[in-house]
């Protein structure tokens, strides 16, 4: 699996000073700081494998992850095959709607 690429490179800060001062106040504040871009990152990675294809189903694929619940969130669009066509369909209001079908040709 490719992991999409961050938006912009990636720099945790790193402050050697309050490491070393002895004083709690400012590696607290250092450690604060240091989690936030951590939760930041993981917020980015999260959004960008949202958007990757899932190919486990079988049926079709999905452009987007199941949720905790096991179905795939409103949005998510997928691709199945439908009969002898194939079928670009989305998600809405938790049913699946169809927005472009694609003919096979029958000779």
């Amino acid at each position: 699996m490719t992991i999409p690429k961050l938006s912009e490179p990636v720099k945790l800060p790193f402050d050697e000073e309050a490491l070393r001062s002895g004083n709690p106040s400012q590696v607290f504040d250092y450690m604060v700081l240091f989690v936030k871009t951590l939760q930041e990152l993981l917020d980015e990675i999260t959004r960008n494998l949202n958007f990757a294809v899932d190919l486990t189903d079988g049926e079709a694929v999905y452009w987007g992850l199941r949720g905790s619940d096991g179905e795939y969130p409103d949005g998510t669009w997928r691709r199945i095959r439908v009969g002898v066509n194939l079928e670009d369909q989305v998600r809405i209001s938790g049913e699946w709607e169809t927005r472009q079908v694609r003919e096979r040709d029958i000779e």
